[in-house]
């Protein structure tokens, strides 16, 4: 079957889907907040930075830009439920770790908490920000890093897939996660 044009444009981020989707935090250890983001992505090895795409009519923006820092949690699929929630209510109105669930940790060097459910969670500082039409890209420097060590694999932190099962976004409310034995290696 050969390509078709695609003409709703508005929707075309549906069309690199799956994505892996985390839960930013932000705010305090004391008032925090928890936000699922698909927009995100590694952008330098070294400095190591991490970016996360948030819209300015969300709490988390405004969080973010008034302490300088986030964390990016990556919850297993199992805790999808959680992942969703946190995407569908805003932390103005209500505390989101009461609310959904999550536990939360102090985090080694930033301001917002870590999520103790997390397979891997990464502690960012704000260097930079990016407009980008109706989002801002918040260019975050790795500061402090957190992994499950029964996950790891290798030296440089590979996952074992067979344990560590992200969470992935698929559009309209539904999640998969990887089947590890459509792994090939080269």
């Amino acid at each position: 079957m050969s390509l078709k044009p695609f003409k709703l444009l508005r929707y075309s981020y549906h069309l690199t889907y799956p994505k892996l989707t985390p839960i930013i935090t932000s705010g305090t250890f004391d008032k925090p907040n928890a936000m699922a983001a698909s927009w995100h992505t590694h952008i330098s090895f070294d400095p190591p930075l991490y970016c996360v795409s948030i819209s300015p009519d969300r709490y988390t923006f405004k969080l973010i830009r008034e302490y300088g820092d986030y964390a990016v949690n990556f919850l297993p699929f199992e805790l999808s439920d959680k992942i969703w929630l946190t995407g569908n209510f805003s932390g103005a109105e209500l505390d989101k770790f009461k609310e959904f669930g999550l536990r939360k940790i102090k985090a080694a060097k930033i301001n917002a908490p870590i999520i103790a459910q997390s397979l891997t969670a990464l502690e960012c500082k704000v260097i930079n920000e990016v407009e980008t039409g109706d989002h801002v890209l918040f260019i975050g420097e790795i500061v402090y890093a957190w992994v499950r060590p029964d996950l790891v694999v290798s030296s440089r932190g590979m996952l074992d897939p067979n344990k560590a099962k992200h969470a992935y976004y698929m559009g309209e409310g539904k999640f998969i996660t990887l089947n590890p034995e459509s792994i090939k290696e080269f």
